[in-house]
Order: structure tokens, then C-alpha cells, then sequence
């Protein structure tokens, strides 16, 4: 009876600790989504200038209602979704600051926001992606024939 406590108690220590592992990780990874969104807010804010004034036909708020649909999207926390907006306007008036024409300078400014934004945008649309290859598998799975009756 001892023995059965002992390996029972040792189970529900091994699940515990694989538990705390895994909402470790799974905090870890909500913390990163938020620094990102934080940091894709900066990008779209620097953008929202520099399009509006290197294209203004073709992108004029192109920017701006991105970023109203990510927060729309993500629903953040308030503190978040006001870091966001706030990170938002300040790049928005830093680049307004620096780039009052549209010259070489701030379209290369723009390209390389952009592709900082590429790898923001990338690290948080993984998740989505795995969850698609995971569906596929399945659906893929489901459609061979059944062996077993």
C-alpha cells in the first residue's frame, strides 16, 4: 500500500512538473506574442508616415487601419493595447520628424522597417501555421482507407 502512495505520488509529481514546463512555455510564448505586437505597432507607425508620404494614393491610411485591425484581431490586454497604440504614434512622429519628403533616405528607411516587419510578422504567424500543417495531417489522415474494421 506504501509502495502504491509512493508511485502515485511520484506520478502526480512527474505530471506537475511536465505541467509547469509546458504552461512555463506557454507563457514564455504569450510574453514573446506580446513584445511583438508591441514591436510590428512600432513598424506600422513608421510606415504610416513614410507610405503616406512616398505613395499617399496608393497607401495614404493603408497603415493606420492595419493597425486598428490587428488590435481589433488580437483583443489585447489594456496595458498591451495601450503600449501598442502608444508605440503606434510615437514612431509615426519620430518618422514624421525625420522624414519630411520623400527621398532615397526615407524610402530606404521604409524598406528596412519593412522587412523588420517580415520577421515580426513572421515569428507571429508561426503558430497559425503549424496548427494548418497540423489540420492538413489530419485531414490527410482521415481521407486514407481504413484497415481495420
Amino acid at each position: 500500500m506504501t509502495k502504491r502512495i509512493v508511485i502515485v505520488v511520484t506520478l502526480a509529481a512527474m505530471i506537475a512538473a511536465i505541467s509547469a514546463r509546458a504552461a512555463a512555455q506557454d507563457f514564455a510564448s504569450y510574453q514573446q506574442r506580446q513584445k511583438d505586437l508591441v514591436a510590428i505597432s512600432t513598424v506600422f507607425g513608421a510606415l504610416h508616415h513614410l507610405r503616406r508620404t512616398c505613395e499617399p494614393r496608393l497607401e495614404g491610411d493603408i497603415w493606420r487601419e492595419r493597425m486598428k485591425q490587428l488590435v481589433e484581431l488580437e483583443e489585447p490586454q489594456i496595458a498591451v493595447r495601450e503600449e501598442m497604440v502608444s508605440r503606434f504614434n510615437k514612431a509615426y512622429r519620430d518618422a514624421q520628424r525625420r522624414y519630411l519628403v520623400c527621398d532615397r533616405r526615407a524610402r530606404n528607411h521604409a524598406a528596412a522597417r519593412a522587412q523588420q516587419g517580415d520577421v515580426i510578422v513572421a515569428r507571429l504567424t508561426a503558430p497559425l501555421y503549424e496548427v494548418m500543417a497540423a489540420d492538413e495531417a489530419i485531414a490527410q489522415e482521415q481521407q486514407r482507407p481504413n484497415e481495420f474494421e
